[in-house]
């Protein structure tokens, strides 16, 4: 199993879609799988979605940087009120990418079947996931108001996204643990940044 793929960004890439097959044939069964299987397809969905918010997030920044410095060149209106609103609807489309992403990615999870001693943190694994995605549209409404740079990071920080990544970590944490006490390496990336920095 690969365990070195880069961690935590827009299709999902050709080996999600294999595993989302093998997750689907395997419900089918009705049966949970073994320790080694579920780490393994969990890793594996995990990478996927890694891979695509990568992506993402280096779009997002990317494109914030060659506006805010076309603005400056072209020294034109107000700058700082342009940058804003160049931030401010790059994080709205940002949030609303990270949340598609996001969602396949637990409705892949979800339909893994865990072994009987890993169901209680993978339930809580799937539900901190969900929080945080449930949480996007509100977010992007409070960063799509936002007047100021001030006003986007306030946004963001005082937005149950925000609080959501901090639960999310934990419960990745205490899954990867759980895993680990069965006798099964896993990473499943939760040491990643948070993901969005909307500073300029």
């Amino acid at each position: 199993m690969e365990r070195h793929i880069a961690r935590w960004s827009s299709s999902l890439p050709v080996p999600v879609i294999v595993v989302s097959l093998a997750i689907v044939l395997s419900s089918c069964s009705g049966s949970s799988l073994t320790v080694a299987e579920y780490a393994t397809e969990l890793e594996d969905s995990t990478n996927g979605y890694i891979l695509e918010s990568q992506r993402v997030s280096t779009t997002f920044h990317s494109t914030v940087e060659d506006e805010v410095t076309r603005i400056a060149e072209a020294g034109e209106g107000d700058l700082l009120a342009l940058a804003t609103d160049v931030t401010s609807r790059e994080t709205v489309l940002y949030l609303a990418l990270l949340e598609d992403a996001m969602m396949r990615y637990v409705a892949v999870v979800e339909a893994i079947k865990p072994p009987l001693a890993l169901e209680e943190p993978h339930a809580a694994y799937v539900r901190a996931i969900e929080s945080v995605r449930s949480s996007m549209p509100a977010t992007r409404t409070a960063v799509g108001d936002a007047a100021t740079f001030d006003d986007i990071q306030v946004a963001i920080a005082q937005s149950g996204f925000s609080d959501g990544q901090i639960r999310l970590r934990a419960a990745c944490v205490a899954l990867e643990t759980a895993v680990r006490a069965e006798g099964s390496g896993i990473d499943l990336g939760c040491t990643r940044p948070l993901e969005v920095d909307p500073g300029p």
